[in-house]
């Protein structure tokens, strides 16, 4: 039992220390909610953030690790476009609350750091947001926050 036990320790210890940040699945938090991201490939993936029940965006990303070298570990930049879909209150003027359907377009530009010890990025984003339904506006957001990959 014991020979199985420290098998299983080496094995998730090596998956922790030797797994790079550009493949598979990252989950995490930001200022947004919850967020997770799935590598397609090296060089593009799927971003979705959802904010604990009102709002989910989704986020088709290209990672470009070349274009800003700041220290030795990989930061790249990143950007692409995705979707909103959602709901939000909104109170009339006789106090009365109803609740509004928002669905929306936006763009996505992006740094991440990537942690070379751990499967771990760090991440802050700014994401343009276009709502074309519910409060039909345009918003100017960002977020941060952390991912780990498995």
């Amino acid at each position: 039992m014991r020979k199985i036990v420290v098998s299983l320790l080496m094995l998730v210890a090596s998956v922790v220390f030797v797994h790079a940040q550009d493949r598979g699945l990252g989950l995490g938090l930001s200022t947004d909610g919850l967020t997770g991201k799935y590598w397609l490939d090296g060089s593009t993936a799927i971003s979705i953030h959802w904010n604990f029940g009102t709002t989910i965006v989704a986020d088709y990303l290209f990672d470009n690790p070349e274009l800003l070298k700041l220290t030795d570990a990989p930061t790249p930049v990143y950007y692409g476009v995705g979707a909103l879909i959602g709901t939000h209150e909104e109170r009339e003027e006789n106090f009365k609350t109803t609740t509004e359907f928002d669905l929306g377009v936006r763009g996505v530009v992006g740094i991440s750091y990537y942690l070379t010890s751990f499967p771990v990025d760090i991440f802050i984003e700014s994401t343009p947001t276009l709502n074309l339904l519910g409060a039909g506006k345009f918003d100017f957001d960002g977020s941060f926050g952390i991912r780990y990959f498995f």
